[in-house]
This record gives C-alpha cells, sequence and structure tokens, in this order.
C-alpha cells in the first residue's frame, strides 16, 4: 500500500477524533499552561533571583530562541520517524528538563535550564500540526488547526488566571509549580505512546527517505512558506513581549497581583471563544490571506492601545483584541500546510522552517521591548505593535493570494505580443 492511501484511510477514520483531541490536550498541558503560568511568577522569581528586567526578558525569550533551530530539526525528524516516536520522546524530554529549571540558583543557571527545556518543546507545536495535517482532508484542516489551537488557547488563558492565585498557593512556591509541571508532560508522553497508533509504511525499500538537508533544500525554495515565516515573526514578536510584560507592567502602575495576572487571561479568553468559529469560517470561506491581513492589523492597534489606555479599559482592549489571535495563529500554520509545494512528504519541515521564522521575532522582542522602559513604561507597546503592523504589511503586499497567483500563471503562459 501506498503512502498516499494510507493518509487516504486516516483522513476516512474515525479515530482521527481521538487523535485530535490528544492534540489539543498537549499544547494545554505542555505548552501553554506551562510558559503562561511563568509571567505572573517573574516578579517572585525576579525576587528570588535577583533578576533584573531585562534579565527576565531575556529568559522569556530563551525557548523563542531554542525554537529558531529546534523547531526546523524536529519538524524533519517528524517527517523522517513519524510523528508517534517523536511526540513520545519530545514530550517526555521537555518534562524532564522542564524540571531543572527549578533548581535554579541565579540568572546563569535558569537560562541553561530553560534553553534545555525549550530544545525540546520548540518541536512539539510543529510535530502536532504534522499530525493534524496526515489525519484530515484539506476541507477539514482549517477546522482541525483551530481545534489543536483552542488547547494553546486554553493554556494561554487558564496560566496567568490560575498561577498565583490557585497553583502556586497550592503547592507552596515557584519551584514546585515547574516540578508539577514537568511531571504532567512526562505522563502525557506515556499516553501519546500509547493512543498513537503505530504509523503503518510501506515496504522498507519503497519508504520514502527524505534527509533534513533535502528537505531544507526543497522548502526554502517555496516563496510563500518564507512570506508566511516571516509574517508570523512579526506576529510573533509581538505577541511574546507584551505578553511577558503586561503583568510586570499593571504591578508597576498600582495593580493588585490577581488583577494584573487576570487582565492577561481576558485575552486569551475571548480568544479560545472565537477560535474554533473562526477556523471552520476559514474553511467554509477560503479567505485565509484576508484573514491574515485583518487580524495582523486588530492585533496591532489593540497592542499598540495599551501604550495609552489606562484602568479597566485595559481590560476591555485585551477582550477585544484577543478575539482573533488564536484563530491567526490556526489560519497561519494552515497556510504554510496548503502553500503552493507542500506535499505531506515535506509538512513537517515547512511547519518547522515557518516556526523557526517565528522564533526569531519571540526571541528578541522580549529583551528589545523591555529595554525601551527607559523611555517610558508604556513605551515597549508601541514597538510591539510596530511589529504586529509589520506582519500585515507582509500579508497584504507580498503574500500573494490563490487567485492572483493563478492569473500571474495564465498570464505567462501567453504568447507574446508581436504587435508593435
Amino acid at each position: 500500500m501506498s503512502t498516499d492511501s494510507l493518509t487516504i484511510k486516516q483522513t476516512d477514520s474515525g479515530y482521527r477524533w481521538v487523535i485530535l483531541t490528544l492534540c489539543a490536550l498537549t499544547p494545554l498541558c505542555v505548552i501553554t499552561l506551562p510558559n503562561m503560568s511563568l509571567p505572573p511568577l517573574f516578579t517572585l522569581i525576579g525576587d528570588n533571583l535577583n533578576l533584573t528586567l531585562v534579565e527576565i526578558g531575556v529568559i522569556w525569550g530563551a525557548v523563542s530562541f531554542t525554537g529558531i533551530f529546534f523547531a526546523l530539526i524536529g519538524g524533519s525528524l517528524g517527517d523522517r520517524f513519524g510523528t508517534r516516536v517523536m511526540l513520545f520522546a519530545t514530550c517526555l524530554l521537555t518534562g524532564l528538563f522542564g524540571l531543572t529549571r527549578s533548581f535554579a540558583r541565579d540568572f546563569d543557571t535558569l537560562m541553561l535550564a530553560t534553553i534545555l527545556f525549550g530544545i525540546f518543546q520548540a518541536a512539539i507545536p510543529v510535530l502536532l500540526f504534522k499530525v493534524v495535517r496526515h489525519w484530515f482532508p484539506a476541507r477539514q484542516l482549517g477546522m482541525a488547526s483551530g481545534v489543536t489551537s483552542a488547547g494553546f488557547a486554553a493554556g494561554l488563558m487558564l496560566g496567568p488566571l490560575l498561577s498565583t492565585s490557585v497553583i502556586l498557593p497550592a503547592l507552596g512556591g515557584w519551584r514546585q509549580v515547574l516540578i508539577f509541571y514537568g511531571v504532567v508532560a512526562v505522563l502525557l508522553s506515556l499516553v501519546w505512546l500509547i493512543v498513537h497508533p503505530t504509523e503503518r509504511q510501506p515496504d522498507a525499500n519503497a519508504r520514502p527517505r527524505v534527509s533534513l538537508g533535502d528537505s531544507l533544500r526543497y522548502v526554502v525554495q517555496l516563496r510563500d512558506v518564507w512570506i508566511l515565516g516571516i509574517g508570523g515573526l512579526g506576529i510573533t514578536a509581538c505577541f511574546q513581549g507584551f505578553t511577558g510584560y503586561l503583568p510586570t507592567y499593571l504591578k508597576t502602575v498600582g495593580w493588585a497581583e490577581l488583577d494584573a495576572d487576570r487582565a492577561l487571561s481576558a485575552f486569551f479568553m475571548t480568544s479560545l471563544i472565537a477560535v474554533i468559529p473562526l477556523s471552520f469560517l476559514s474553511d467554509r470561506l477560503r479567505l485565509r490571506r484576508g484573514f491574515l491581513i485583518v487580524a495582523s492589523l486588530i492585533l496591532s492597534i489593540g497592542v499598540g492601545l495599551l501604550s495609552v489606555v489606562e484602568g479597566t479599559v485595559i481590560v476591555l482592549v485585551m477582550a477585544a483584541t484577543g478575539i482573533i489571535f488564536d484563530s491567526l495563529m490556526a489560519i497561519l500554520n494552515a497556510s504554510v500546510l496548503e502553500a503552493d509545494g507542500v506535499t505531506h512528504l515535506y509538512a513537517g519541515t515547512a511547519i518547522g522552517f515557518a516556526t523557526m521564522l517565528r522564533n526569531l521575532g519571540g526571541t528578541f522582542s522580549p529583551p528589545v521591548g523591555n529595554s525601551l522602559t527607559s523611555l517610558g513604561l508604556s513605551v515597549p507597546f508601541l514597538f510591539w505593535g510596530g511589529m504586529g503592523l509589520f506582519a500585515a504589511v507582509m500579508f497584504a503586499f507580498v503574500l500573494r493570494s490563490k487567485t492572483t497567483a493563478a492569473l500571474e500563471g495564465q498570464s505567462a503562459d501567453l504568447p507574446l505580443s508581436t504587435e508593435g
């Protein structure tokens, strides 16, 4: 049986809904809930380890830094060895190295532990969207990506909401919180090993084997993958910067700790509510590019407004801005998987390459933005809003719609006029 035949059979299987459920639970438990529990804890961690605001920004951007390299490698390894083995290994090692952060004693040891943790965590989103690409037909790809993104959104919402109000008091300290999330990731790795069926392969000699170098050489020639990755750089820079800084900013300007943490949750709550309906709508209307443009503009304006609004208006702005965020990420990932030239054989490498470009933004954005506090506490939001605007420009003026690309292709096929 050919690889294409196996893929078709899986996309018609009812078991794909079990796999999709696991694809939603994994980012919730292993990625966003652990990560978004950190910003509310940064004040406590910073005081305990004597960290400056810029050092906190560097720590917050370190996971994105590792993603520059290991998202691509993880995607290619997923293409080569299969998602079952890779998701078991990456969730297991994410949990184990996540535990090591609890033993940090200063900036250097926390930074080292965070890098080791981020190396394996960076590959997980890439592998999840490869699973979605393998188990769902094109007509359901946006919806399936949306459900997976809902897992990300749930963790993003619950992290700041539960971090200091529930989990920290229950466990007794920030170090225990990190140990708890590490254990959860290890347990989920075992679930992947049990639930994900052993990937059936055709005859070993007939199985397509593509090296990392060959996959990468093929993917880097795909124009739209570059554009979607660079536009995603702006989105990630905007998101990673303001989410890491907002709780600290609000506490600095006088907000109570719990109120500051819950303000960020408003952004993720509306995002979670809207992600599946908007992703499903994108499947129905096939308006991927238009949605990317509008959503990027909304994100840019909302984050930029944080530099001028005050009081409860901040929560309203966060709620209005968050409506589009996880839908934006879901449709961005679906667009990469649907880009011209991205077949199942190269899906992991393509999403890994685009994620690598995005993580560049998440790496430099927090420390650069935090350093702008010397000009004013609210100035960083202008920088991060500008990064969202950069993404909108990329999608609007550089990324071609399928209609435009088709018209250009037809024009190229027409014979040249011989009229003078």
